[in-house]
């Protein structure tokens, strides 16, 4: 039912014809999904993609099983080459390669492939039989004949008018051209990159490049001068990897914060579809993407996506364009697959790796000067200089897995878990660790400025990928970036927490409207009637902390009982308000923590952990609420607040409260 669904998807896509209207500037785009998610059209990693004037979309994938994959308009799905790792030429199901990233079509039919992990740019024949255009196999920086022409991760490849193939040497940080004879060339040499990552061409032979790096869209020009192409307002581009450009001077960029960026002919920039991470079909920033990577324009206002995060295939299309709404798509909900990762414990990412550590931090823990964000997994206290190790073995799927070099928050993102405040890829010596895997960028004086973890590369449980940086913690979150899943529920090696949450005994407040502690009282209880928020100070300590750590609790919530302790109507069970299980890409931190939350480095005088429990934090997602205390009968009420660690410890609080008849208006006489 699938291939027929994909197959339809795919017709309609290229082949609809009837009383198409001109195409407006400024369209609005509509996104769908065109492959992905079955049993014969699943992917790994689709990265590249390329389309044929017959409507047949090729696409890179996978890297257990690096192949180039076919998707015909009649929902065939066919693999042209490659299948195994390896680094082999001949027929195409024989051939073998190592990460491949963007492809290209040359008009004659070749298909030409970034091999990243080969260093090498293979080229498939019309035939499928494969062969290797430049690139020997060892990564360096070469020009000269194809065959002693040495790469460094290539990722992104364009074949201009000519029949010229581009290259982006991502991390040779250079633009290089594989001229007709095969010589391999480096041009704009005066230019400096930063981990180029796509290439483009247009009909006067600029080329244009997605320097992911820099976060921003070159234009090289046939005389070697440069230009940067404006970023959409409001944003910048974050992580550009995929460039396409239209017969009509459009220029198309994918960015890793999950959008598709249009670059008109005269300069002005919009975002075509997509906002922030996420999977979602719909028209414009309601759309989802994750990781989207490559894209190939079909025609003016329809482009395919290559929706790596989502390992699916997306048409973002002019809404005006499509007389005949698609068929519905098959139910696919992209998630990270917790019940996998969860199948072995978490190992700890310091020696021993068995574990314990103290925890100084947890997930859900209000940071920044004004608690603006939550703390996205656990900090493992450790000395400065303790080398970092790889926690579950994985591959670097992101050609950007690196960022803020030398700062405390310098971080590397190795599958699907991320390390913060270290020195990436390097000792505390500041040397890299590990030149076949890690990449570093110098200045012009020789100095190290960045370093890089390529695209492709593989690591196992332990080895050594950092050092911790002078913060003397290593955080580590689990989960994709943004939707970050709590690394306490994955069975930490021997973490143990025992101790109960504590909340002091005048730990509970009451807020109205206007953000006002109630202090009245009658008879030692706080008077309400209306609308109140619910404030309470908590925190937690797990086996091994120190005595003055706080720790944020895992979970909070509320209840309101009778004077007698049975509970008031509605409240049968105490409210579970707030759970600290996942993060949301838009999730509010101040709605979950009130005024004064923090820890010290933010230039609080002790850590506190102030929560508004009538709000609600489920799921990574934050939303407004409160308690209207007037929907109930004058009278006493207990409103008993409760707090809960990740291993199930548990204790409340209770606030005396009564319950003010509303006070009648005066009338005049």
């Amino acid at each position: 039912m699938l291939c027929v669904v994909v197959g339809t998807l795919l017709f309609w896509a290229w082949n609809l014809r009837l009383r198409k209207p001109q195409l407006e500037s400024g369209w609005d785009a509509k996104v769908i999904v065109l492959a992905g998610g079955g049993e014969r059209t699943r992917f790994e990693d689709p990265f590249g993609i390329a389309a044929r004037a017959d409507g047949t979309i090729f696409v890179s994938d996978g890297f257990e099983m690096p192949r180039v994959r076919a998707l015909s308009p009649n929902g065939r799905v066919a693999d042209v080459a490659g299948g195994r790792p390896g680094f082999e030429d001949g027929p195409g199901k024989t051939a073998r390669f190592q990460t491949i990233s963007g492809l290209a079509l040359a008009p004659d039919g070749t298909l030409y492939v970034a091999d990243t992990g080969n260093n090498a740019i293979r080229r498939i024949a019309p035939d499928g039989s494969v062969s290797t255009a430049a690139g020997d196999g060892v990564a360096g920086y070469q020009d000269g004949p194809a065959r002693q022409a040495r790469f460094n991760g290539p990722i992104g490849v364009a074949v201009d008018r000519t029949g010229r193939v581009l290259v982006a040497d991502t991390y040779n940080d250079r633009i290089r051209r594989i001229e007709l004879d095969g010589t391999v060339a480096t041009i704009g040499s005066a230019h400096i990159f930063n981990t180029p990552t796509g290439v483009a061409s247009d009909a006067t032979d600029r080329v244009y490049i997605a320097d992911a790096g820099s976060g921003a869209v070159h234009v090289l020009d046939p005389a070697g001068d440069l230009i940067t192409l404006p970023a959409p307002y409001p944003g910048e581009l974050a992580r550009p990897i995929g460039v396409a450009v239209a017969v009509g001077g459009e220029v198309y960029v994918t960015d890793e914060r999950g959008r598709i960026v249009e670059i008109d002919a005269l300069g002005s920039s919009r975002v075509v579809a997509g906002a922030s991470p996420g999977f979602a079909d719909g028209y414009g920033a309601a759309a989802r993407f994750r990781r989207p990577s490559g894209v190939a324009v079909l025609a003016p206002g329809r482009l395919v996506v290559a929706d790596t995060g989502n390992a699916l295939i997306r048409l973002v299309a002019a809404a005006s364009q499509l007389e005949f709404r698609p068929p519905p798509r098959p139910g696919i909900d992209p998630r990270f697959d917790a019940e996998s990762f969860g199948r072995e414990p978490l190992l700890w990412p310091v020696a021993p790796m068995a574990g314990p550590h103290e925890i100084a931090g947890t997930m859900g823990e209000a940071r920044g000067s004004d608690a603006e964000r939550l703390h996205a997994g656990i900090d493992v206290r450790i000395e400065e200089g303790t080398p970092v190790l790889t926690a579950r073995a994985a591959v670097v799927s992101s050609p950007v897995s690196t960022g803020g070099f030398g700062s405390l928050n310098e971080w590397l993102r190795i599958g699907p878990i991320t390390y913060v405040h270290i020195r990436a890829g390097r000792g505390r010596d500041e040397r890299p660790l590990d030149p076949g895997r890690f990449v570093g960028s110098y200045d012009v004086e020789g100095t190290l400025v960045g370093i890089r973890v390529k695209r492709g590369a593989r690591f196992e449980s332990g080895d050594t990928i950092a050092s911790v940086n002078r913060f003397n913690h290593v955080h580590m979150s689990v989960g994709w970036a943004g939707e970050e899943l709590n690394p306490l529920a994955f069975r930490l090696l021997q973490f143990a927490d025992r101790i109960p949450p504590t909340i002091p005994r005048t730990g509970v407040t009451l807020l109205d409207d206007a953000g006002k502690r109630l202090v009245r009282k009658i008879g030692g209880r706080v008077v309400v009637s209306g609308p109140v928020q619910i404030v309470v100070e908590a925190w937690d300590q797990a086996d091994g902390n120190r005595p003055n750590r706080r720790l944020a609790p895992h979970a909070l919530g509320y209840q309101v009982l009778h004077a007698d302790g049975s509970p008031v109507d509605g409240f049968e069970r105490p409210y579970e308000t707030i759970r600290m299980d996942q993060l949301g890409p838009e999730a509010d931190a101040r709605l979950i923590y009130a005024a004064g939350s923090g820890i010290p480095f933010y230039g609080g005088r002790t850590t506190r952990f102030l929560f508004t429990v009538t709000n609600t934090f489920q799921h990574g997602v934050a939303s407004k609420g409160r308690w209207d205390a007037g929907q109930l009968a004058a009278g006493n009420y207990v409103v008993r607040v409760f707090a809960r660690d990740s291993q199930g410890n548990s204790t409340s609080q209770d606030l005396r409260v009564i319950v003010e008849a509303p006070v009648a208006p005066q009338l005049g006489r």
